[in-house]
């Protein structure tokens, strides 16, 4: 059985194949009723409660990991982050940009050593379109600067780690997404005014863009870049869709 870790399991993207062995580690079980939902049908779902900023509670939560894989784990995914409209007018400097690129570092440092023995080796980071210079450039879209940097920030970092670990055959990747049909989605994008704006940005990119894809569609083919995921393209920022430019 495949050994997984996601942070930020309780909203967002999410995905739960029982024929893996997921960890799912978020902040609050406040907010977790669904996923409490399916923990409690699927015994392949553990939920592990931390905060990612916090060094001495990651530990903890590697440890709980440790204790049920027997000390490995085979695939890290960095999903936890903020983008929301309480975000989207804060500069570089602000909280966020610890959440969307200090904490994941941490958290990649915190769990290397399980990932260092587990048999597929692999590290994901869910990046986003927003970091891309040229996405940016073309569409023209100036807001979620604290959010954009941040992710751009952990795309370089995730370039980083996979040229160290290269020779201990860990595999690295930033994956953006997609614009999906989530929670976070609806509270940045779900205005009809707001939705009408954002769609003539990416029409600049893709004119058949007609609006978020259904999470489903967008974790399916996820997994798919994630399963393909290799040495040659190990520390590469892509698309849902394993390109380099293809976001919706």
């Amino acid at each position: 059985m495949v050994s997984w870790a996601v942070t930020g399991a309780t909203r967002g993207i999410g995905s739960a194949n029982p024929n893996n062995q997921v960890f799912a580690i978020i902040r609050s079980r406040g907010t977790a009723g669904p996923l409490e939902e399916l923990a409690a049908k699927r015994g392949n779902i553990h939920i592990i409660v931390t905060d990612i900023s916090d060094t001495r509670k990651l530990n903890e939560a590697a440890t709980q990991v440790s204790e049920i894989t027997g000390g490995s784990l085979d695939v890290l995914i960095l999903n936890a982050g903020a983008a929301g409209p309480d975000t989207s007018v804060l500069p570089p400097t602000a909280l966020y940009i610890k959440l969307n690129l200090i904490s994941p570092i941490y958290v990649i440092n915190t769990f290397l050593e399980l990932v260092r023995k587990g048999t597929e080796k692999k590290i994901v980071f869910i990046s986003s379109q927003s970091a891309d210079l040229e996405f940016t450039r073309i569409t023209g879209f100036s807001t979620l600067l604290g959010y954009s940097v941040a992710k751009a920030g952990m795309n370089m970092a995730i370039t980083k780690f996979a040229a160290e670990l290269a020779p201990e055959g860990i595999k690295t990747l930033s994956l953006a997404p997609g614009w999906v049909n989530t929670d976070a989605a609806k509270a940045v994008t779900g205005d009809p005014e707001v939705r009408k704006f954002v769609l003539g940005m990416f029409h600049k990119v893709d004119p058949n863009v007609t609006g978020p894809l259904p999470v489903d569609e967008s974790v399916t083919a996820q997994l798919q870049v994630i399963q393909s995921l290799s040495e040659a393209t190990s520390g590469k920022f892509l698309s849902l869709r394993g390109t380099t430019d293809d976001y919706f």
